[in-house]
């Protein structure tokens, strides 16, 4: 019986089984499909795939060693998985390639089954919902998210994998901080309230602190920044780089707080949080203070709100450009 996805779950012996069926291109078309579609569920499942596929390398090479007590291997295995039944009819396949998946279960069982299931998430929350962890931190997942728990979480293995919207509360811990896996990016708090918004479909990624420090680091490109109250990072397939803007009061809303803030950093933020470019015609005018407050307020209103109080005017080119004069 091939199991139903995604709603129910394999037990670990029925799973690697599976898993070895089709990196021995053993299994049928229904049996790949399953797996191709659980390897892109999530990061962690492709790592899985990847490590035993060098276990099964690893007992491929000593393939005749393992084979040549079969019989002692395979109640062996059974004695490590308690003999739980799995739940998956395996078709019967000639004997020496059996043999393999029979020593790839028994080196993982045996010696280091941790290597194999360290990468499956111990726990998964759907949103939306509100989730207090273990280690007292609080999530609030927006509808369509996901947050994967790593194995073994604890507050001192705090590691969780996130897709969607969400916003968390976390407690500080240099020894041991709470980090966030979003595919290539990583966020390691430092002990914050933040919000972070990840849709690895459309390669975005916004990161917002309320309060406290963040440290994203993007391992492909080897960089990293620091963000602190107020701070906003973005970044998209368009503009892979991180983009960041201060005085940001709540992402969600659009909420910007400027206080005897220079025009020049207040653009600067206006243009990445409404994704619009501001031409300033009177270069003069950048140095000038600005005490404003916004709310989800248009782009419109904005630029006019601005122009009031520098004593100046405004000009629309287009949808996303103005000139300030």
């Amino acid at each position: 019986m091939t199991p139903s996805f995604p709603n129910e779950a394999l037990p670990d012996e029925a799973l690697y089984t599976l898993l070895c069926k089709y990196l021995l291109d053993e299994a049928d078309a229904e049996e790949r499909a399953w797996v191709e579609e659980w390897k892109e569920r999530d990061p962690g499942n492709m790592a899985l795939l990847v490590s035993l596929g060098k276990v099964l390398d690893t007992a491929a090479a000593s393939e005749k060693t393992v084979a040549a007590d079969t019989g002692y291997a395979w109640s062996q295995l059974r004695e490590k998985i308690d003999d739980k039944p799995a739940l998956i009819a395996i078709k019967p396949k000639p004997r020496f390639t059996w043999l393999k998946v029979a020593a790839v279960l028994l080196v993982a069982l045996s010696t280091g089954w941790w290597f194999l299931a360290r990468s499956k998430p111990e726990q998964v929350y759907a949103g939306p919902i509100s989730a207090v962890l273990s280690d007292g931190s609080q999530v609030q997942l927006s509808g369509g998210a996901k947050l994967a728990l790593a194995k073994g979480f604890s507050s001192n293995n705090r590691k969780v994998t996130l897709t969607g919207a969400a916003s968390f509360d976390v407690q500080g811990s240099a020894e041991n901080p709470f980090v966030i896996i979003l595919g290539h990016n990583e966020v390691k708090v430092l002990g914050t309230r933040f919000m972070i918004n990840y849709e690895p479909g459309a390669a975005t990624l916004k990161v917002h602190v309320s309060s406290g420090k963040v440290m994203v680091i993007n391992h492909d490109k080897k960089d990293s920044v620091l963000l602190t109250d107020g701070m906003l990072l973005q970044s998209d397939d368009n503009r892979p780089s991180f983009r960041i803007a201060s005085h940001v009061t709540d992402m969600g809303k659009r909420s910007l707080s400027f206080h005897d803030t220079p025009l020049e950093e207040v653009l600067h933020t206006i243009t990445e949080v409404y994704d619009i470019k501001v031409e300033v015609m009177d270069t003069d005018l950048l140095k000038l203070p600005v005490q404003a407050n916004f709310t989800d307020e248009s782009t419109e209103e904005v630029m006019k709100s601005l122009a009031l109080m520098l004593n100046a005017s405004y000009e629309k080119v287009n949808d996303r450009q103005y000139k300030l004069k």
